[in-house]
């Protein structure tokens, strides 16, 4: 009768949560990074067949995206900030599945009718047709970024009633299947158009990007409906107004603390793959500290905004990464790179210590200009 009773219950708590937002969320999630994976992965490999091998499509679309990334980022997550929830997820995930979709169409008939769009208009088509792929391939990670703002940054604090205790756990279970997704989802891409064409590997993608915008409409709009709080999108606040109710929710639920991370010491001998294994979790442990940071300190009506300013700097920096592994593209130089990531990594850490002592002084400050003054004092 208790295992009975254990079995039931088990399988009933199995069911609310396959039911829950969270397992929506993170089924969603990881469809839309499957897809984002293999689509960024396969958009460069179909670039260089399409030039002879040659890596200047590959790199005037990366240019693209970055730059685009770079200028409009604020933007979109302006966008995200002024437009309600479940119209803006809907947008982003329609806008970015039907442009692949497009652009693997318009792959398939190049690939297929190549020799004789190459002789119409003396070549030009040809050129109309790169600029084509470059564009919507753009135009869907523009949509892929807005998605990403809108499900990670935002949603996630809401479904997750402002718990840290959850939202840690939600950003980290994302970041596992983002990088599950980062490893398997190109090899699998990968392994059909080796065994089969790359016409092939356009269908799949086209395939998949239908049924994934299918899919996840459904369980987003499951989601918007089960968490009421998602339709509440409050108005533009003051900053100021935003950290008293703040305050006032930390002082209702008592207080905690943000335990600073422990990073383990350990001895590199002279394994560069162990350093190199390590040094990427630590970025990773880093990105979850940042992600988590911006998600709890900033007021909900600008949440878009600034992590739409935080892609941004990220493609700025990635531009800058790229230009500095050009200006010194010899192993022997490959230790002047490493310091200077070091010290960039060391520079953030110094800005935010600036940041919070500058947040501590004005706090100390606010506390003495409204401490009581008592009469006869």
């Amino acid at each position: 009768s208790n295992k009975s009773f254990k079995t039931l219950y088990l399988i009933e708590s199995a069911l609310i949560y396959l039911k829950g937002p969270k397992f929506l969320i993170y089924v969603s999630g990881a469809l839309s990074m499957w897809g984002d994976r293999m689509w960024h992965f396969a958009i460069s490999v179909f670039l260089i067949e399409l030039y002879g091998h040659n890596l200047l499509l590959t790199g005037i679309f990366g240019l693209v995206v970055a730059g685009s990334v770079l200028l409009l980022g604020a933007l979109i997550g302006d966008w995200v900030d002024r437009n309600p929830r479940n119209k803006v997820a809907h947008a982003s995930l329609f806008i970015q599945n039907i442009s692949v979709t497009v652009c693997s169409i318009v792959l398939m008939l190049v690939f297929s009718y190549k020799k004789w769009i190459e002789e119409i208009w003396d070549g030009w088509l040809t050129v109309v047709c790169y600029t084509v792929v470059i564009v919507l391939a753009d135009v869907a990670n523009l949509a892929s970024t807005a998605l990403t703002i809108a499900i990670q940054r935002d949603w996630i604090v809401v479904i997750t009633g402002y718990n840290r205790g959850h939202l840690a756990g939600m950003n980290a279970t994302m970041r596992r299947i983002d990088q599950v997704t980062n490893i398997l989802a190109p090899l699998a891409v990968g392994q059909v158009m080796t065994l089969a064409s790359n016409v092939v590997g356009c269908g799949f993608i086209l395939g998949w990007n239908l049924v994934s915008l299918i899919v996840e409409f459904i369980f987003l709009s499951r989601v918007y409906r089960i968490v009421p709080a998602l339709s509440a999108k409050p108005p533009a606040m003051e900053h100021q107004s935003y950290l008293e109710k703040k305050r006032e929710r930390k002082r209702s639920q008592g207080k905690t603390r943000l335990k600073p991370m422990k990073y383990n010491k350990c001895v590199i001998y002279y394994s560069e793959l162990i350093f190199s294994l390590k040094f990427q979790f630590s970025l990773w442990s880093f990105d979850l500290t940042v992600t988590q940071l911006l998600q709890e300190t900033i007021c909900e009506s600008e949440r878009g905004v600034v992590n739409g300013v935080q892609s941004s700097m990220n493609y700025l920096m990635d531009l800058l990464h790229f230009i500095m592994v050009i200006s010194a593209p010899q192993p022997q130089h490959f230790g002047i790179l490493v310091i200077i990531s070091i010290l960039f990594i060391f520079t953030g850490h110094t800005m935010y210590f600036l940041k919070q002592r500058l947040l501590l002084t004005v706090k100390r400050n606010t506390i003495i200009i409204n401490f009581p003054s008592f009469p006869g004092s």
